[in-house]
């Protein structure tokens, strides 16, 4: 499994926050998705993910 970082930027865009703020929020995001992420993938390593951790 692989998490693309910039799909997730993409999806921000549209919010033309700046980027001090997009990233508060992408933080914020990846903190609540983590975990779910890590349990539909049930112990496989997902790549990328490693930067949100």
């Amino acid at each position: 499994m692989i998490f693309d970082g910039e799909k997730l930027s993409d999806l921000l865009t549209p919010l033309d926050l700046g980027w001090k703020d997009r990233t508060k929020v992408e933080l914020a995001l990846m903190e609540e998705l983590v975990p779910l992420l890590k349990n539909r993938a049930q112990g496989r390593e997902i790549a990328g993910l490693n930067a949100y951790e």
